[in-house]
């Protein structure tokens, strides 16, 4: 895809300003883009960005980036999130983001790609999502968010970045994404936000059949879980498809909440009480090696 870059033919906006044609001149659009091009990830820039690229006061720099959506130069994804336009987009026609992972990166900061995105990332789930699910420290008002081409499924983490958070490139941006680890935890927490308690089945045998756990990582994260519910949940589970995994069953055991509730609250069948793990068991747990 090929960005304004002073009605240049090139294929990587990064590179505008080794171009000799830029003039340093603050007050060229054309200057302004290679600027914002630098610093946007994936064509997405801030109005932050904005105001450090051309070091004016916020309303100035907002009434600035005005007229440029205005003028066909960039598109806004979001308040205070911007995209560069590609060369072949026209005036008024609305921009497909080149990743929705980057949009999210920029517009929920601080955050991180988790539940059935990332389950889908590692290859835990051949089950497709239209959505993107992101964790974020912010309070917003709707869990489901459209941000041009892109929808979002936004739920809350006040940490915002736990143990077992690693980086990814995409798009020359670096963005934020659960761990194997982390996004089996997260699942255990908040089944939910991997598609159900039956699909956290899934993806926990997935992760185990196939080698991508490992339980020392599993281990450290699972010290910032904050619900006794997470660690039953994670117990059971452990005892089904990680048996050897002795440390950490006792541990889940020792810290696990007194109470008891169902393993998927979205299922309304009460299924089988595992006082053990002070579940209902309402969900079917197939043999490790099935």
């Amino acid at each position: 895809m090929k960005w304004y870059s002073c009605g240049a033919d090139i294929n990587h906006y990064w590179t505008i300003n080794a171009l000799p044609m830029f003039r340093k001149d603050l007050n060229s659009t054309r200057e302004l883009l290679a600027r914002l091009s630098e610093r946007a990830g994936g064509g997405i820039f801030t109005l932050d960005d904005a105001a450090a690229a051309m070091t004016r006061s916020r309303p100035a720099v907002s009434r600035r980036l005005s007229a440029m959506v205005r003028a066909g130069w960039i598109a806004r994804v979001k308040r205070g999130v911007f995209a560069i336009r590609p060369l072949e987009a026209s005036a008024g026609t609305e921009v497909a983001e080149e990743d929705p992972w980057v949009v999210a990166a920029r517009a929920f900061s601080p955050c991180y790609v988790g539940g059935w995105t990332a389950a889908s990332h590692w290859g835990l789930t051949e089950q497709l999502f239209k959505t993107t699910l992101i964790v974020t420290a912010r309070k917003l008002r709707s869990a489901n968010i459209t941000l041009g081409s892109s929808r979002f499924h936004v739920v809350r983490d006040s940490r915002a970045r736990p143990g077992g958070v690693t980086n990814a490139w995409r798009a020359n941006a670096k963005v934020f994404v659960s761990s194997v680890e982390r996004t089996l935890l997260d699942g255990c927490a908040h089944p939910a936000w991997v598609g159900g308690g039956r699909q956290l089945v899934e993806i926990f045998r997935s992760a185990v059949r196939d080698g991508l756990v490992r339980e020392e990582r599993l281990e450290d994260a699972a010290g910032s879980i904050r619900r006794g519910a997470a660690l039953g949940r994670l117990g059971l589970l452990l005892e089904r498809f990680l048996p050897d995994a002795k440390r950490l069953i006792t541990y889940a055991q020792a810290h696990r909440g007194t109470g008891v509730v169902p393993f998927d609250a979205g299922v309304k069948r009460r299924g089988t009480l595992t006082k053990r793990w002070g579940l209902w068991q309402n969900v079917t747990l197939p043999d490790a090696d099935a």
